[in-house]
This record gives C-alpha cells, sequence and structure tokens, in this order.
C-alpha cells in the first residue's frame, strides 16, 4: 500500500512539471524603457583636424651653385641669426670657367685701349691745343672709368666661380650661408659633397635646411565650410595633442581662410565631396610645462559655435516625427504605457538636444530606441 502510494506521488509530481513546461504561466512584462529629462549644456562645436608648426619657419638655399663643402649643424641645433651654416665650394663646368677668364681678358684690353686714348688727349689739353671741356676728352674719361668697372666686375665674377669669395668695395661676397633668423633646425636635407643648384638656375634651387622658432607654435588645420561660415577671429579653441591625448590646451582663433584650399582642386572622383575644407590657425597655445612639443604633431582643435546652459536636454535618439513635428513619448497609466506629445527643439549637440518647451526637467519619457518603435 505503501509503495503505491508513493509511485501514485512520483506520477502527480512528473505530470505538473511536464505541464509546467508545456503551459507555462503567461506573464508580460509591461515594463517599459524610461529615461528622464534633465538640465545641462549642450554645445554646438566645430572640429578641425591638422598639426602643430612652428608660426614662423624659413627654408635655407644657396644663391650660387657648387658642391656643399661644409655643414656646421645638425637637426635640432639651435642657431642665431647670423650663425654660419653652410660653406659652399663652387664647380663650375669648364665652359663657364674659360668664358669669365675670356671676359676678363677682353676687358683688361678695353681698358688698356680706353687708357691710351685718354693719354692722348690729356696731353693735347696740357698743350692747350684742346680745352678740358673738349667733348671727345670727356668721352674718353668716361670710357675709362665705364672699363675700369666693367673689369671689376668681371674679375669678381671670376673670384665667384673659382672660390666663391670676392668683394665689392667695403663689402664681401662669400659662399657661406648664414642663418636668416634665430630658431631651431628642423631639418638637413644636404651632405658634405653633394651638388646643389642656386636660386638664380631657372630650375628649382636646392632646399638644403629648413629654420624656425620652437618658441612660437602654432595650430594649422582645416573645417568643412558648414562649420567655417560661423567661425571669427579670435574664438576661443581647445586643442588635444596625439601624444597627449588626456591634456587638453587652450588657444585663439588667428585665421579662418577666404578661400577654399580645395578651390582650384581638380580630381576624377565621382564620388568626391562637395564640401570644400578652409584653413583656420589657432594661436596664443598654451602649452603645460614639461612637455616635449614638435613639429608635426597631430592635433584636433574644437572650436565652439554656439552654447546653451542650464537648459532642459533629451538624447535625440528618443526623438520621433510626425511630418516635421518633433515628438517624444510621454510614460503614462494608460494600457499602452504611453502617449505622443510634440516638442520644441532648440541646439543639438549630435547626441543630445536642448528641448525649448513641450517638457521640464524630471518628466519620465518612453526611450522607443530600446522598444523598436513606438507600435512593439
Amino acid at each position: 500500500m505503501k509503495k503505491r502510494w508513493i509511485a501514485m506521488s512520483l506520477t502527480i509530481v512528473c505530470l505538473a512539471g511536464v505541464g509546467y513546461y508545456l503551459y507555462p504561466v503567461s506573464e508580460t512584462d509591461n515594463t517599459l524603457p524610461v529615461i528622464t529629462a534633465s538640465i545641462g549644456t549642450i554645445e554646438k562645436q566645430a572640429v578641425a583636424v591638422g598639426q602643430i608648426v612652428p608660426a614662423h619657419s624659413v627654408q635655407i638655399k644657396s644663391q650660387i651653385e657648387g658642391i656643399v663643402g661644409e655643414v656646421y649643424h645638425q637637426e635640432g641645433d639651435n642657431v642665431e641669426v647670423g650663425t654660419p651654416l653652410f660653406k659652399i665650394r663652387p664647380n663650375p663646368t669648364p665652359a663657364r670657367l674659360t668664358q669669365a677668364m675670356t671676359e676678363l681678358m677682353a676687358s683688361e684690353a678695353e681698358l688698356e685701349s680706353s687708357q691710351i686714348q685718354l693719354d692722348n688727349l690729356k696731353r693735347l689739353v696740357v698743350q692747350k691745343i684742346v680745352p678740358e671741356n673738349y667733348g671727345q676728352y670727356i668721352e674718353a674719361k668716361a670710357k675709362v672709368k665705364r672699363a675700369i668697372a666693367d673689369l671689376q666686375q668681371k674679375q669678381q665674377n671670376l673670384d665667384l666661380i673659382r672660390s666663391g669669395e670676392s668683394s665689392i668695395g667695403t663689402s664681401k661676397l662669400t659662399s657661406t650661408i648664414f642663418a636668416p633668423i634665430s630658431g631651431t633646425v628642423l631639418n638637413l636635407k644636404v651632405e658634405v659633397g653633394e651638388p646643389i643648384i642656386s636660386t638664380e638656375s631657372s630650375q628649382s634651387a636646392t632646399e638644403m635646411m629648413s629654420l624656425a622658432d620652437m618658441k612660437d607654435m602654432i595650430f594649422k588645420g582645416s573645417v568643412s565650410e558648414h562649420d567655417a561660415a560661423q567661425l571669427h577671429v579670435g574664438m576661443p579653441v581647445t586643442l588635444t595633442l596625439a601624444p597627449y591625448s588626456d591634456q587638453e590646451l587652450t588657444g585663439i582663433l588667428k585665421k579662418v581662410a577666404v578661400q577654399s584650399e580645395k578651390l582650384n582642386a581638380t580630381t576624377s572622383n565621382k564620388n568626391q565631396s562637395f564640401d570644400n575644407g578652409f584653413e583656420v590657425e589657432v594661436g596664443d597655445i598654451q602649452f603645460p610645462e614639461g612637455i616635449t612639443i614638435r613639429s608635426g604633431f597631430s592635433a584636433t582643435a574644437q572650436i565652439t559655435l554656439k552654447k546653451a546652459e542650464s537648459v532642459t536636454t533629451i538624447p535625440e535618439r528618443v526623438l520621433q516625427f510626425e511630418g516635421e513635428t518633433p515628438e517624444v513619448l510621454v510614460a503614462d497609466e494608460s494600457k499602452q504605457g504611453f502617449h505622443t506629445k510634440p516638442v520644441k527643439l532648440g541646439l543639438s549637440d549630435g547626441i543630445n538636444v536642448e528641448v525649448i518647451s513641450g517638457l521640464s526637467d524630471g518628466d519620465e519619457i518612453v526611450d522607443s530606441s530600446m522598444m523598436g518603435g513606438p507600435n512593439v
């Protein structure tokens, strides 16, 4: 008898378990995802991507052609204005050297002939045969002066071709290149023994070195045309450098380009954006002490265009639109659990948006983005 009751009990338990799994109790969780409108700050910002570079830099090029004879400074060296940077050793072609020597000899012959003519006329003046204001005598003296000047010029030219050194009056011409500004050597692009092209050549002159004042650094980047239309000089800027992403720097917008840098760009890319970039410059950057700044550091600049403080804000994702009218789902005690309510919007930063009217701080709204839509 006891065994029979045990068997019946086990049977009932098994049937109850099967029934539970086959016919579970229907429970519907009617809890909706709700968020609360809150007081916050909305900022609309223009973002520029670019680099940190010196405000003033110069390229060093030679005025005479030749071969690099000496290099006096390397990358990273600090130099003062007037410091020797390079010594250029002239390397004229045989034809050019021959031409210079020939021109010098021709000038010597012209001076000698002019001097003989002047001496002959001078004797006539001394003998009172012709007056001192005699036209040929005056012209002969001028001709000698021109011949002397031409001879000096030809001699200086030959000296420069041969050695790179010459003198004009109290001025000395030299093949040594001096620093035009005080600064830091950014790069060195030539080595001893390398031939260079001068600025007098019809070809592009050889860039030998770049100098820059590393104490005056600026940000150079570009913004979209939509942002450029709202920028003006003097706006405050927040900068973030790639090597120091955890530190925010401040600066002042110093320049907004009048013309797009892509205005004259040509491309065959059919998918090219119509949004033209406009160059901006940020100066007066406050660099924290103890960090190393190098030319070319990547940086991002954020320029505040508009700002709304202490306003009611909600995430943009909860918005729905009836035509062009924005709406939100306000939680209530109805069977559906919510109803729609139109709102008037203000400034947006792309994530959150200002609510001008329709909601107040603390109002609960349904997060429809978590529901798959209002009808779900």
